[in-house]
């Protein structure tokens, strides 16, 4: 299962000035001269541009008039000016009110000499008025023509700016992604975006096996997985543990899974993340810690029952006798002194009783099942609760000796729950297959767990004790409200390293 996790809402890296300052810097935060020189090149280039624009401006109204005396017997008395509206556009557009201006003063003068009268000069009231009213249209197309040009190199240099702040951060990203001890996968629309080079260290994948769909890269990893599963997406989490799921690889290795989705401020989803880190090391320290304390309470099991207990019987044997030396000189006082042999025996009873459930030897010597049948026994004689297990016909097998302990200590702390806290009158111990897996649940019609129930020491270790094992633990009440089922699923499969499976029965 994987841990799915808030969504991403935001991948702000630092602020615009950093960005600024740093979007064209090497590995090592400082700037180089690249910059200097890219800046003298635009400017270099935008005198270039304006020095064309100018050339633009002079040579279109001179080719105009050329065009416009070739077609003179076609146009005959058509305007003088008009015709050289598109030189003022053309050189308007191209370069904005300076060169547009220059257009149109140098259009009014060529038509004025060359199209009004006779070639030369004409200064009358019609021809200046003419020229006029031409030359304030020329004027507005070119403060027109001027303002669109400035808007859009602004806006082109505000692009090219955000553009080099968002390449800066996307390289920032990729940096520290690859720096992660982490293995991350992004992928949108069925389709891979991104993974950083950890995440193929990790799958001991190729460099090319994440690239291209979301479905190869799944055949990919799933080829590397200890069991068939499915790497990304394996059914929902379970919400009360505090561990993310994992997976196993045939390699060895333990990987914890997170996921979550790739949103934006309004909600809008850009795809999915996956994380995925190795804790094969911390996993195997775990259980050393595990197997560490197993071992600790089997030797204060052994101290119990080969210490304490006979000591107790030997203070017991004392008590008899001297309650037989009273029964023959002082007949009134015998009664106490049974007593106190009744009191050691009961002491030697619980005492052992004490040593079998630190030290259940049943599980290495006979399974899981004996264990189980062992512990409702020992429910039943002790707490006088009605207990009764129930064992699959099928074979069940476990990963290891560990598992089986875990699994037998989860079931032993949900048994002493369902008596100490539950008042239950009849506790059910049921071991079974489920699918590929395996299922213990311990159930009784106690009072019930509550709807809110406060962080104990005994639930929070059996779901440490699940999660080691790779298995899951659900709490919950009984059918119709009355009682506590808890519910312990793991895999029954072989252990990755290659250890033998352990007989649950």
């Amino acid at each position: 299962m994987l841990r799915q996790t808030e969504p991403i809402s935001g991948l702000a890296v630092g602020s615009t000035a950093a960005g600024k300052g740093f979007r064209r810097g090497t590995g090592d935060g400082h700037a180089p001269d690249e910059g200097g020189r890219f800046s003298r090149g635009v400017q270099i280039i935008l005198r270039s541009r304006t020095t064309n624009a100018y050339v633009i401006a002079v040579g279109t109204p001179f080719i105009l008039v050329l065009l416009r005396l070739a077609l003179s017997p076609v146009l005959k008395d058509s305007g003088p000016f008009l015709f050289f509206t598109p030189a003022v556009m053309i050189s308007a557009w191209y370069g904005g009110f300076g060169p547009g201006m220059v257009a149109s003063v140098l259009g009014a003068a060529l038509g004025n000499y060359f199209f009004v009268g006779p070639i030369g000069f004409d200064f009358d009231s019609v021809s200046i008025a003419r020229m006029v009213v031409f030359l304030l249209v020329g004027a507005q197309i070119s403060w027109l023509s001027g303002a669109m040009l400035n808007a859009k190199e602004r806006l082109e240099a505000r692009v090219r700016e955000r553009t080099a702040e968002l390449e800066f951060q996307k390289t920032l990203l990729e940096s520290q992604s690859n720096a992660s001890l982490d293995g991350i996968m992004v992928a949108a629309d069925g389709g891979m975006i991104f993974h950083n080079r950890r995440m193929l260290d990790l799958w001991d994948l190729p460099s090319d096996a994440l690239v291209g769909t979301l479905e190869t890269a799944v055949a990919a990893m799933r080829v590397r997985l200890a069991d068939d599963q499915d790497p990304l997406d394996q059914g929902p989490m379970d919400v009360d543990s505090e561990l993310p799921p994992s997976v196993m690889l045939r390699s060895g290795k333990t990987l914890e899974a997170y996921s979550a989705d790739v949103r934006n401020a309004e909600g809008r989803s850009y795809g999915r993340v996956w994380y995925f880190r190795d804790v094969t090391e911390r996993r195997r320290m775990a259980k050393q810690i595990i197997e560490a304390g197993e071992q600790e309470r089997q030797r204060i099991g052994l101290d119990l029952h080969d210490d304490l207990c006979p000591h107790l019987a030997g203070v017991a044997c004392i008590a008899r006798v001297l309650q037989r030396h009273l029964e023959a000189g002082c007949p009134d006082q015998a009664p106490s002194a049974a007593q106190i042999v009744e009191l050691v025996e009961q002491a030697v009873r619980r005492a052992r009783d004490l040593a079998r459930g630190l030290q259940p030897l049943q599980l290495t010597q006979d399974g899981l099942g004996n264990a189980l049948r062992q512990l409702a026994s020992n429910v039943e004689s002790l707490y006088q609760v009605q207990s009764v297990c129930r064992l699959s016909e099928e074979g069940i097998e476990l990963e290891d000796t560990a598992t089986v302990i875990q699994v037998y200590h989860i079931a032993q702390e949900a048994v002493n729950n369902a008596v100490r806290h539950g008042r239950a009158g009849r506790i059910d111990i049921e071991l079974s297959r489920v699918g590929s897996g395996v299922e213990l649940q311990i159930r009784d019609d106690g009072v019930g767990i509550p709807a809110d129930p406060a962080p104990g020491l005994g639930l929070h270790a059996m779901r440490h004790r699940a999660r080691l094992v790779g298995g899951t633990l659900a709490v919950e009440r009984g059918s119709g409200g009355k009682g506590t089922s808890v519910t312990c699923r793991l895999p029954a499969r072989r252990n990755a390293a290659g250890g033998s499976p352990q007989k649950a029965g």
